[in-house]
């Protein structure tokens, strides 16, 4: 599990430079819509965040794909933006999909800054024993012995 893990935090560290910035201004991050506060946009393709308030719920939702394909490598690249559902209080958060027996396939650790509302990444998935069924993708922080929850999705890996 180990490798997995290296790989896909280096693949999410080095991806947190695209789309949403973790040093947004407080007015930014605060511009965030209710509507999508805990919600994860996925895509097989980086998803484009836009930069006016104008139609930004449906603009964004238009790119959300609840069936990610595999590729031709025969991974599953997951694009995502996950909107918080409350403010990131440390600098350090996780991001985990797991598979339908709540297993983890993929995780990565990933730096923040205190008070980042949003996360644009990718993750991506090498190998599950479900394909064809829903999986849970969840971006979280490490609380004592229980992650606490920041937003989450299920995709079906195709």
């Amino acid at each position: 599990m180990q490798p997995l893990k290296n790989q896909a935090s280096l693949l999410c560290a080095s991806l947190l430079l695209l789309g949403l910035s973790p040093t947004a201004s407080a007015q930014e991050q605060k511009s965030i819509p209710r509507a999508l506060q805990g919600q994860i946009v996925t895509s097989t393709q980086e998803i484009t965040v836009p930069t006016s308030p104008e139609n930004f719920i449906k603009n964004i939702k238009k790119q959300d794909k609840n069936e990610i394909l595999v590729d031709s490598e025969g991974k599953w690249v997951i694009h995502f933006v996950a909107f918080f559902s409350q403010a990131l209080p440390q600098e350090q958060m996780g991001i985990v999909v797991l598979n339908p027996k709540n297993e983890p396939i993929a995780v990565a650790d990933v730096s923040g800054q205190k008070g980042q509302t949003s996360l644009a990444s990718q993750i991506t998935v090498s190998t599950t024993e479900f394909k064809g069924k829903a999986h849970t993708i969840q971006v979280y922080y490490p609380k004592g012995k229980q992650p606490k929850l920041l937003a989450k999705k299920q995709v079906v890996l195709k």
